[in-house]
């Protein structure tokens, strides 16, 4: 077996990656849950009612992937729609309260977890390489 300091970054990231991932989803499947779902909770929780496009782009996702979830959270009663303007035409996802409920309990398992205790410092620099990865990719676009 090769010697994970020989791997390179991107095999290194991605293990990770797949390993802490797992772990949560396992905690979450618990509660009906996964992972991309507590992140639409999340969002719509600090940030409110949104379209779905809005949402989608917070999110990094495509509005297919994002419409495909977003039928489940309802079914789950974790999400609705409610009117954006004054006649109802234009309709935003808005968080439930079961679905408020629900993220306290996956919050509660992810305090819990291995994530949490992923030290600041190494937070910090993941977060700069995803900034720095975002950047060179949005200037790449540019240039095409």
């Amino acid at each position: 077996m090769q010697n994970e300091g020989d791997w390179e970054a991107v095999r290194l990231l991605s293990t990770a990656a797949r390993l802490v991932r797992r772990e949560i989803d396992n905690r979450l499947r618990g509660i009906g849950l996964t992972q991309e779902r507590v992140t639409v909770l999340r969002v719509l929780d600090t940030d409110g009612p949104m379209k779905r496009a809005e949402l989608a782009r917070r999110l990094r996702v495509t509005a297919q992937t994002l419409g495909t979830s977003l039928v489940t959270m309802s079914r789950q009663g974790l999400v609705g729609e409610v009117p954006l303007a004054a006649n109802g035409s234009r309709r935003a996802v808005s968080i439930s309260e079961h679905g408020r409920k629900m993220l306290g309990r996956a919050d509660d398992i992810e305090r819990s977890g291995f994530s949490a205790a992923i030290r600041p410092e190494l937070r910090q620099e993941l977060i700069g390489l995803i900034r720095e990865l975002e950047v060179r990719r949005t200037g790449a676009s540019a240039r095409i």
